[in-house]
Formats: C-alpha cells, sequence, structure tokens
C-alpha cells in the first residue's frame, strides 16, 4: 500500500446546498410523508462529502476530480453513500488544500451468520413428500384498518372486503393453506392516519365556540385513531383464534413515539389480541424475531424510505444535461437496492439521526447488525420486489449455502392488495394477491 495512502474507518457525511425532511411539518398533518424527493450530488453547486469522526472531518474528492481515470470497482461515488455510511477510505490527503483524494471506499459488508443458529438444520432437512408443509412466514403490511384505500374510489375496490379475503385465506382451509403458515408478520400501517379534512376543522371550530367538549365531536380526530385501533384489534384477533401466531410492527402513524427504536404498542390499545398470550407479540420496529430456528429482521419500511432519497439515479433518457444547465431528472433508487445496500453496511438505519429521528445512544447503536438474518424485509413499498444475496453482499440466484439472505420488499397490501410468503427452508417467495374487481 502507498504510504501516503490511510484507510480511516470514519463516516460519510454530505453537506448537500438542499436538504429535505421525510416527515410533514405541523401545517402538514394530513399527509403521511413528504413524497420521496432526491438531487444528485453537484459539485458545482457547493455540494461537500466529508468523512469525520470524534476527532473532525476531512474533505474527500475522487481520484477522477483530479484526472485519474483509471476504472475502480470500489471508486468512491458520492451517489452510492448517505449521511451516517461507516466506511474505511484509502486515499492521499492533499497537502495544500486538506482534501482527501479517495482511490478506493470500503464497507463492512453484510455481518456474519450467528453462531448456533439453528438455519443449517431447517434448511438442510428433507421434507415428507405426502406433508410438504415447510414452514411459511407471511408478510403483510399497510393494512389500513379505519377506513377505505384512497385508490378504492378510482377502481371500485374494497380494502374491507380485501381483509376478509385474507382473514379467509389465512382461517380457511378450502381457501387456503394456512396450516402451514408458520407465522404472519404485519410490518407497520396497521391504522390509517388521522386526517383532519377542511369540514372535520371547521367542525370542530364550531364545537369549541359552543363551548361543547372537542372529544365529543363527531370530527375529533381522535376518535378516528380509536375506531382504527378497536377494528384492527377485532381483525389481528380473528387471526389469532385461527391458531396463527401474529406478530405486529408498530408504524408511523400508530399511537406510539416517533423516535426509532419504537416501542411495542401499549396492550391497552389491543385488549383483545393481548389475550392471546401465547400466540401474540406486540413487537418493536425494528424488528426482530426467530421463526422456525431462521433469524427474520425487518421494519416498516421508513428507515429504508429516507436513505432512498440519498441514493438518487438518473431518469431514462436523462443521461445528460441539456446545453441551457437544466437539471437532470434523477428519482429515489429503488427500495430493493436500498434494503441491499443497508445489508452491505451492516447497519439498518444509517440516516439516524440525521433525518431519521432516533433516541440518542453513547455506549451502543442498536441499528448496528451484528448477526446475518435470513430473511431481511421493509414493509409499505409501492411493489413487491425481492433478491438473494449471497454471504460476499453479491446477487445470488439460488440458496445454495447457509450464508444467503433473502431481501423482501412487501408492498402496501391497502395499495396492492397483495401479501408475500416467504419459504423458511428455502427462502423462496410468493406473492398473493386479493382483488375483488375484475380485470
Amino acid at each position: 500500500m502507498d504510504p501516503k495512502r490511510r484507510p480511516p474507518v470514519k463516516s460519510t457525511y454530505t453537506d448537500a446546498s438542499v436538504q429535505t425532511f421525510l416527515f410533514p411539518s405541523d401545517d402538514k398533518k394530513t399527509e403521511k410523508q413528504e413524497p420521496l424527493r432526491s438531487l444528485m450530488f453537484d459539485k458545482d453547486k457547493g455540494d461537500v462529502l466529508h468523512l469525520e469522526d470524534e476527532s473532525g472531518r476531512v474533505e474527500l474528492a475522487s481520484d477522477a476530480d483530479v484526472g485519474d481515470d483509471t476504472k475502480n470497482a470500489n471508486s468512491l461515488d458520492p451517489n452510492k453513500v448517505a449521511t451516517g455510511v461507516v466506511a474505511a477510505v484509502v486515499g492521499k490527503v492533499d497537502s495544500g488544500t486538506g482534501v482527501m483524494h479517495v482511490h478506493s471506499i470500503h464497507f463492512a459488508g453484510p455481518p456474519p451468520v450467528e453462531k448456533g443458529s439453528t438455519k443449517e438444520g431447517l434448511r438442510g432437512a428433507s421434507i415428507n413428500d405426502e406433508e410438504k408443509n415447510d414452514p411459511i412466514l407471511l408478510l403483510v403490511s399497510g393494512l389500513g384498518c379505519g377506513s377505505d384505500s384512497p385508490t378504492d374510489a378510482e377502481t371500485g375496490a374494497s380494502l374491507s372486503l380485501r381483509r376478509e379475503m385474507l382473514l379467509d385465506y389465512l382461517t380457511d382451509p378450502q381457501l387456503g393453506d394456512g396450516s402451514s403458515i408458520c407465522r404472519v408478520v404485519v410490518a407497520g400501517g396497521g391504522i390509517t392516519a388521522a386526517v383532519d379534512t377542511a369540514e372535520d376543522k371547521e367542525n370542530t371550530k364550531k364545537a369549541s365556540s359552543n363551548n361543547a367538549t372537542k372529544k365529543s365531536g363527531k370530527y375529533d380526530s381522535t376518535a378516528n385513531v380509536t375506531f382504527s385501533l378497536r377494528e384492527l384489534d377485532v381483525y389481528i384477533t380473528e387471526i389469532l383464534s385461527a391458531g396463527i401466531p401474529v406478530d405486529y410492527i408498530p408504524g408511523w402513524n400508530d399511537p406510539t413515539n416517533a423516535n426509532w427504536p419504537q416501542r411495542p404498542l401499549h396492550s391497552c390499545l389491543l385488549p383483545n389480541s393481548v389475550g392471546f398470550v401465547d400466540l401474540f407479540r406486540r413487537s418493536t420496529n425494528p424488528y426482530e424475531s426467530d421463526c422456525s430456528g431462521v433469524k427474520v429482521l425487518g421494519s416498516d419500511g421508513l428507515n429504508v424510505a429516507d436513505l432512498r432519497r440519498f441514493l438518487p439515479k438518473k431518469c431514462d433518457g436523462d443521461d445528460e444535461v441539456n446545453d441551457e444547465g437544466a437539471e437532470v431528472k434523477v428519482s429515489p433508487s429503488s427500495s430493493i437496492d436500498a434494503l441491499h445496500q443497508t445489508l452491505n453496511i451492516s447497519h439498518m438505519a444509517p440516516t439516524g439521526p440525521d433525518s431519521l429521528p432516533t433516541f440518542p445512544s453513547s455506549e451502543t447503536d442498536p441499528f448496528v447488525m451484528t448477526s446475518r438474518p435470513a430473511v431481511y424485509f421493509i414493509g409499505n413499498c409501492d411493489e413487491f420486489e425481492a433478491r438473494l444475496v449471497g454471504e460476499k453482499g453479491e446477487t445470488i440466484d439460488t440458496a445454495a449455502d447457509d450464508d444467503a439472505t433473502r431481501l423482501v420488499c412487501v408492498p402496501s397490501f391497502s395499495s396492492t392488495g397483495e401479501v408475500v410468503l416467504v419459504n423458511l427452508r428455502t427462502l423462496e417467495c410468493d406473492v398473493v394477491s386479493f382483488n375483488d374487481v375484475s380485470p
């Protein structure tokens, strides 16, 4: 190694000219979150990439900025890193400017498989041809209890009817194979957001002027949350009554703390479900569990949605900037690419607390992956995406070894009517769609 090049291990920090925030401001309470938007890193506009730790920071520049066109698979690309990503950087510091010219950047890579894991025994077990009951994990997000989907008015579909179809699939042996489902995980979005429309605010204002209590008002948003939780509790109870374990992960709309990691919902909010002590679990967000000897890790998807804004990509047909200097049209990276990135850096929420609110921790980072999951998922995505990742973080076709990880982007049920089935022995994925509208 060149003695002038040094590989410090620190975290990256992007000083961009435009900063956006994922969560709604006080005057936008009707929105769940701001639409995802991102900008390409532009050095000419003053964007700067730093490498920093508790001792200070140093500005980074890629070798391409100084005329080094040598191809390098590990070269620095500012559009592929986000604030908070821990990396080892190899480069040379310019004594005149103090800028570090980066030759290569290296990430931690996927975490190792936990010792003593029973995944190997499950994956290698022989299955009776007559039974064919591999353990199946059902992943669903965005149930949206409390109201219909916004798209239902356009399509004529009914979200409540689709939820009933899912319930019949789980509980009726003639409609589905619920006996092979070892667990149902609700990955956020269980209830809808409390929306105060203009009519609601006007009625609340009139009630207040007449010395009436807001809580007794028909249009009180608190009553909407209460109704949504009651409907969610009844729905989960019906699944539990069929003997199917359910894990509930809170999301952005749930009545719990906003900062990550989010605490489980209080037992008084789901009084009927908590009666099934051995079947129902109120989980944290992020979520970690051992399902039939297989480690499962996931979240409601807010961490990846925030990370996507810092990993932009050019839209099709916009590879070049026009002569007038107009901005290149960009879009956030796909959910599966951002999820894959978090596995490669062994950190679930690298953007916290800069743009994702997280609790401060002085001793340990609760979002660092210490062991490798077999199934790694996020919820509330626009569409279903899946990818199988090998031991070194590369994409593979089949799970030939026990170090493979299945990445899953679970679509929002309220928007798509889809759930994901994961075979915990083979790590294969299937999508089941529930739609009451004829094509």
